[in-house]
């Protein structure tokens, strides 16, 4: 986890025991906060109480560059941020800018802001400048700073390639160092106010009016060259490349998905953290849900309930994009796309025609609009061949939340795991789950100390007598994790998970297992061919040679291919990231609405 180094320079200023309260306060957990006492008379005694919490540098006055300077040169940190000392950070911005920049694989950022009064009373919610296109932002650039510094965040290894803020400018040090930035690095904007910036009587703008004019000056006629420069060249590019350019690093877009339910498993798990990811960008993401639908997942996005049980048209909000996927909601989003309330694009979780009754209603839904997104190859070729329309791959990965943790190995039982599904009354005949219980029970039979837990949402298993039946009369051990973090000890406790599905067209469980650290073994179901190889990284069989059971005990007998695939699994997991899977579905969208509006 990277650490990030909050800078407060510190001149006399009676907030400061806020602003550090805000930078302590911060949800992101690996921060450490540098205060740099630039030769203060006043107002010191507030910075005692952190003095345990805090990096404490003190030194003589000289300015705010200097300050700054100081405090980076003690930061241990991969990511700056600047925190002014009568500023206030709002208590997720390292958090939210950090994985925004993640997701865009950044070097600096930005943010808008709240200005705040001396009460920090919030008196004008949205203050910061947006720009559509960078042209506009460039050109600003050549007139005025629309940079608030504390809405910075950049990595450390910037000041290494550009040096250090300019100690000879007393108050556009910032103007100067983003004019600096800018010529080699992109300039990414999160539209949502992570600052509170404080408009108070002694605050520096307000004091020293002429002498910050004399500088501004200056430092544009320092510079003019460069940007005019830039200018030119953006004005030269081609329209459609510009227009993607910008679109992709600037514009937040409004964006519906029609969700039945939010309930445990993998299709509603990836349809959660997608939509975060999008509002973690800085898009307006809204959830268009019926009364019944269950929501078992985090979701940051706008949740709007329909009026009715089932969604129609009327109730989708106005949109640039609407996403659907699973294939029943796909008639009222195509419908209200036709109304004009946005480009109909499908996420498809899984290809329904393939184990869904109802073939020929699912399987025309794929002929609705030709803006498809698909989680595998495999699906994508399935797709492909018999609709004609290539999806764009959106691959999976691995929740965070999902990883190999410090657990007491003293005299653990051998132990074999696997997710089971209520069967009653469900279209679940794809993950062959007979047959996963019946080669379960050979494993079992042959070696009795053996561990064999069972996964199982909590209220499909109160609600299912075939895995009551499992539990109190075949003797095996369920377990119901209410949230992720008992999921991952589970998974951490596996030597082996075992999938039996014959049809998926991406199988996250055992993605997931395997970053925990367990060896998988598994059945041949299509998509889980992106990450699983025969004795590399799993043991796989195909269905009709009927080996599950066999392959489970050749690893419980064999410690040397367990050890193998454990260490192989966990590597290839690793590059399953959330991040790269939510940035492919932004250029996706900007794709879908540049080829929409041609």
């Amino acid at each position: 986890m990277e650490k990030v180094s909050i800078i407060i320079p510190f001149y006399n200023c009676s907030y400061v025991n806020q602003a550090i309260e805000s930078a302590l306060g911060q949800t992101y957990p690996n921060i450490e906060v540098v205060v740099v006492n630039d030769g203060s008379t006043m107002h010191t005694e507030k910075i005692t109480p952190y003095l345990n919490q805090i990096r404490y540098v003190e030194k003589q006055n000289g300015g705010t560059a200097s300050a700054l300077n100081m405090g980076i040169q003690h930061a241990t940190g991969e990511y700056f941020a600047w925190l002014s000392s009568d500023d206030l950070f709002v208590h997720d911005k390292v958090e939210k800018q950090l994985n925004f920049m993640k997701a865009h694989n950044a070097y600096i950022s930005h943010s808008n802001y709240a200005l705040i009064n001396n009460n920090s009373e919030v008196t004008v919610p949205l203050a910061g400048v947006y720009f559509d296109r960078k042209l506009d932002f460039i050109e600003h650039l050549q007139i005025g700073c629309s940079i608030n510094g504390c809405t910075i965040m950049m990595k450390m290894e910037v000041f290494t390639t550009l040096g250090l803020f300019n100690e000879a400018l007393r108050f556009t040090q910032d103007y100067d160092y983003w004019l600096r930035c800018v010529p080699a690095y992109e300039f990414y904007y999160l539209n949502e106010p992570l600052v509170h910036y404080r408009v108070h009587d002694e605050m520096g703008t307000k004091k020293h009016t002429s002498e910050i004019d004399f500088e501004v000056k200056a430092v544009q006629e320092a510079h003019r060259p460069v940007l005019a420069n830039m200018v030119n060249l953006e004005k030269n590019s081609s329209a459609q490349a510009n227009s993607l350019t910008t679109h992709s690093l600037n514009t937040p877009l409004n964006i519906t998905f029609p969700i039945l339910t939010l309930c445990k498993g993998g299709a509603q798990r990836m349809l959660a953290d997608i939509s975060n990811g999008l509002v973690d960008l800085g898009h307006n993401v809204t959830i268009l849900m019926p009364p019944q639908g269950d929501i078992e997942y985090d979701v940051k996005a706008k949740i709007t309930r329909t009026p009715g049980a089932v969604i129609t048209e009327q109730d989708y909000p106005n949109s640039d994009l609407i996403i659907s996927n699973f294939y029943s909601t796909v008639p009222s989003a195509a419908a209200a796309s036709a109304q004009g309330k946005g480009v109909h694009a499908r996420f498809s979780l899984c290809y329904e025609p393939v184990f869904l009754p109802e073939q020929s209603v699912s399987f025309q839904s794929y002929n609705t609009t030709p803006y498809l997104l698909v989680i595998s190859r495999y699906q994508q070729e399935l797709i492909s061949l018999l609709h004609g329309i290539k999806g764009e791959h959106i691959p999976i990965y691995v929740n965070p939340n999902f990883s190999k943790l410090s657990l007491s190995n003293k005299r653990k039982p051998f132990t074999i795991s696997a997710i089971v599904r209520i069967p009653e009354g469900g279209y679940s005949w794809q993950r062959d789950q007979d047959y996963l219980i019946e080669q379960l029970k050979v494993v079992k039979k042959q070696f009795p100390s053996v561990r064999i837990n069972l996964i199982c949402p909590p209220n499909e298993f109160a609600q299912s007598p075939t895995l009551q039946d499992l539990r109190n009369k075949e003797g095996f051990l369920f377990y119901s994790p209410k949230d992720d973090y008992e999921l991952c000890a589970y998974y951490n406790r596996a030597d082996i998970f075992v999938t039996s599905s014959i049809y998926e067209t991406a199988v996250l469980p055992g993605l997931e297992a395997m970053k925990c650290g367990a060896a998988i073994v598994c059945v041949y179901a299509g998509g889980n061919t992106e990450y699983g190889r025969h004795e590399e990284t799993c043991l796989m069989s195909y269905r009709y040679e009927n080996r599950l059971g066999e392959d489970i005990i050749r690893l419980i007998q064999d410690s040397a291919l367990l050890a193998k695939l454990k260490v192989n699994g966990q590597q290839e997991a690793e590059k399953w990231q959330l991040s790269n899977s939510v940035a492919a579905f932004e250029k996706a969208c900007y794709s879908f609405l540049q080829d929409a509006h041609k």
